[in-house]
């Protein structure tokens, strides 16, 4: 399921097929015909993954939010439930 975000950017919400209940938010960039990927958070919530998704395309309107996901370390980020 793709997201709406502004200022060229594509917010992916999908499930890994065969690895149990992994949720996978993708951030890409839109660049004339291809798209680059920014950022890939995991998590084991569908629910969680859904209101990031939610939250990072409403805040990537804000630049300042763009920055920050590219400053990030490399790799991927695994958020466990909350409980």
């Amino acid at each position: 399921m793709n997201l709406p975000a502004t200022n060229g950017y594509i917010v992916e919400l999908s499930q890994v097929p065969n690895a149990g209940t992994t949720w996978v938010v993708r951030v890409y960039k839109k660049r004339l015909l291809f798209k680059s990927r920014i950022s890939s958070d995991w998590f084991l919530d569908g629910e969680q993954a859904k209101r990031f998704a939610d939250q990072l395309s409403r805040e990537l309107g804000n630049s300042s939010a763009v920055t920050l996901i590219k400053e990030r370390k490399p790799g991927w980020t695994l958020r466990r439930p909350e409980r």
